[in-house]
């Protein structure tokens, strides 16, 4: 009679757990450092966060009590957040984190970043003593020294009450220039002095800049709408729109934090403080060829690169770096509500050009008049 057939486990079950741990990512974290994780579960005696670990990583006791009670509100489940690691979980694999010191930590960065740019803030002056001022930047408390007040403060001092001596500034907003920056010793230190003086040095800079001028500048920031690129002290915007002849998604595929950039001086305003820049200006302007490459009549072939309630907009596969309208009442010979259902995003298609207005830098396209025999240009 034949033995049953038996399988034998060749693999012990901590080999096998090994094997499986080894699938499972590591702590992705260090102690002291700053990550960003989904909100798991919130409520009034805890909170949990995944980062991606093998489990949540744990917002600790004391700080969850401690939270207002809107500040606990706008937390919700899914919401991303950052988080300071406090305790990386390697000893008793509890993952410790806190919201309030990650949050603290990035507002000392943006300190050090004022500082470093020497750029102004304008803050709430909340309370006094009898040194100075107290002012609250995001989740720091900084102080301004009485010294570093603008004289005119100073004939409004009250010596009766030493400790309510600068009393006449609190509930004012005051234009303040980061002097010093010491996180170990919690010392945030204004000065309205400086920022006065700054403000005078950044006038002069913009008096001076010429319209049309090229400057050495260093990106200083990056925003969803462009990047700020500090040129000779004063910081100027240059907007996505003058990045690049091309669409772009995000300033940031272009420029880079700390990077030095050519600008081209697109617009001062020294009474408001203002400085608009181009970068595209010190390219060639693709418009200026358009004219002896296409014509009213021609068909191009182009690809889809946005769509808008109004029409979808297109790039001629020849010349990428502009773009035109094809109008919804271009798109078909039928009545269309909506150009998603006639074209979508990175389509190739075959137009007619329409419209060509390069001073204007429009060119207008349509799909429905394809088949219909161009009309020679005189």
């Amino acid at each position: 009679m034949q033995e049953p057939f038996t399988l034998e486990m060749t693999e012990p079950e901590d080999r096998l757990g090994a094997l499986l741990d080894s699938y499972t990512p590591q702590n992705p974290c260090q102690n002291g450092e700053i990550i960003k994780g989904t909100l798991v579960r919130v409520s009034e005696k805890s909170i949990l966060v995944d980062i991606g670990s093998k489990s949540d990583a744990v917002v600790s006791l004391r700080e969850v009590t401690r939270l207002a009670p809107e500040k606990l509100a706008s937390l919700q489940a899914g919401q991303d957040v950052y988080v300071y690691v406090l305790d990386n979980g390697e000893t008793n694999g509890t993952i410790l984190v806190s919201l309030s010191q990650a949050a603290e930590q990035q507002s000392w960065e943006k300190a050090r970043t004022l500082m470093a740019n020497r750029r102004t803030v304008q803050l709430a002056v909340t309370a006094c003593n009898k040194g100075g001022v107290i002012v609250q930047m995001d989740d720091l408390q900084g102080f301004v020294p009485g010294s570093q007040l603008m004289p005119k403060w100073h004939s409004l001092q009250n010596p009766a009450v030493p400790q309510r001596r600068w009393e006449a500034v609190v509930g004012h907003s005051l234009q303040l220039k980061i002097i010093e920056v010491t996180p170990a010793d919690n010392r945030l230190i204004f000065s309205e002095r400086q920022a006065y003086d700054l403000q005078a040095q950044k006038l002069e800079t913009l008096n001076a800049l010429k319209i049309g001028s090229v400057r050495e500048g260093v990106v200083s920031n990056i925003v969803n709408f462009g990047a700020f690129v500090n040129v000779q002290g004063v910081d100027g915007l240059l907007h996505i729109s003058e990045l690049s002849w091309e669409r772009l998604d995000h300033p940031s595929e272009v420029v880079k934090i700390g990077e030095k950039i050519q600008v081209y001086i697109l617009d001062t305003d020294p009474r408001k403080g203002y400085l608009s820049l181009s970068l595209k200006r010190l390219q060639p302007d693709p418009w200026q060829e358009v004219r002896n490459i296409y014509h009213e009549g021609d068909l191009v072939e182009v690809e889809i690169v946005n769509l808008v309630d109004f029409g979808a907009f297109a790039c001629p596969l020849e010349m990428p770096k502009i773009e035109g309208l094809i109008h919804i009442s271009e798109l078909s010979e039928e009545r269309v509500t909506d150009p998603a259902t006639v074209v979508q995003v990175g389509m190739r298609k075959t137009v007619r050009i329409i419209s060509l207005q390069p001073e204007a830098q429009r060119i207008g396209f349509s799909l429905k008049r394809v088949k219909e025999k161009a009309t020679p240009t005189t």
